[in-house]
């Protein structure tokens, strides 16, 4: 016994996580939603699962893809059952050319309702579709009205084949439709995101914003735009920055937000539109996603689960 919970405290403390929690205040406005529950204890990680990865994304059927922490061209696969088991699932170096002083570097992925990935490539500026054996690859889209994309932060899109990336320094979320080839701007105001979110049903969208720090709800029409928004979540302090976001998949009602430089991770109800649990998390986290009972989060030195609270 005393044994295990040695091996666990250093497994804490390697992923440089922390106990205690912050000495930071609360944001205000979020403190006074009504029935919020203090900060539980940081929720047991479980040490046989981690994965030295970056950005990710969870098939339905537990399958892993995850960016390569030291070659950002490099996507590598598992299965969540079996997370020792990793291969290269595709290599970018082997299917794009850049200048010689370029790497190529993956800022975000997700995968679609066929299983197929889609990347966002930085260096190239481009969206790509890999076939789920990774022997097809198809160029979706590299730029908007001659600018080419130069920073991707947010990707998802629904079984309706829509894809929605989100571009910070542009201020921009595009809406692409595969079926026509078309790119178009879906918000009409400013919007910097930090990662964005899509609803089973794939008609509402959540983006984590910052400057102003905020979590906006976009009502979708059949044809993928806006039909009505709102803020769910506004977080006056910068260091209460929203920037990771994703809807629980046990729990279509409930949103998992992660606040920066805070090692927190609060929970909302989607219908009631208000906080009601937040977490103490094991580590600095910079990514959140959730698959049946776990949630599965993105440190500086790889990615573990936690116990998703609702399950």
């Amino acid at each position: 016994m005393i044994l295990t919970q040695t091996l666990f405290l250093i497994f804490i403390l390697a992923l440089g996580g922390c106990l205690s929690s912050s000495n930071h205040h609360e944001p205000q406005d979020v403190l006074k939603a009504s029935g919020v529950k203090k900060a539980s204890p940081n929720p047991k990680i479980q040490p046989p699962f981690f994965l030295e990865g970056g950005s990710f994304s969870i098939t339905k059927d537990g399958t892993i893809y995850f960016v390569d922490l030291r070659d950002k061209s490099i996507v590598r696969k598992a299965k969540l059952s079996d997370p020792e088991n990793v291969t290269i699932f595709i290599n970018l170096n082997e299917w794009l050319k850049v200048e010689n002083s370029k790497t190529l570097q993956i800022d975000d992925i997700w995968t679609d309702h066929l299983g197929r990935l889609i990347v966002a490539e930085s260096t190239t500026g481009k969206i790509l579709r890999i076939s789920e054996d990774a022997r097809k690859l198809e160029n979706l889209a590299d730029s908007y009205d001659g600018y080419r994309f130069t920073r991707i932060k947010g990707l998802v899109g629904n079984e309706k084949n829509q894809i929605f990336i989100g571009t910070p320094n542009a201020a921009t979320i595009y809406k692409f439709d595969p079926k026509i080839g078309k790119l178009e701007i879906l918000n009409e105001d400013l919007v910097r995101p930090n990662d964005i979110s899509m609803n089973h049903r794939g008609d509402r969208l959540l983006v984590a914003e910052s400057a102003p720090n905020r979590v906006i709800v976009f009502e979708l029409s059949q044809q993928g735009y806006i039909d009505s928004s709102w803020d769910l979540i506004h977080l006056p302090s910068f260091d209460d920055e929203p920037i990771s976001i994703d809807i629980l998949k046990n729990r279509p009602n409930l949103l998992a937000v992660i606040i920066r430089n805070k090692r927190k991770l609060l929970f909302f109800n989607l219908s009631k539109d208000r906080m009601i649990r937040k977490i103490d998390l094991p580590a600095l986290c910079t990514q959140v996603r959730s698959h049946q009972e776990w949630l599965y989060l993105q440190t500086e030195k790889g990615i573990i689960r936690i116990q998703n609270p609702f399950s």
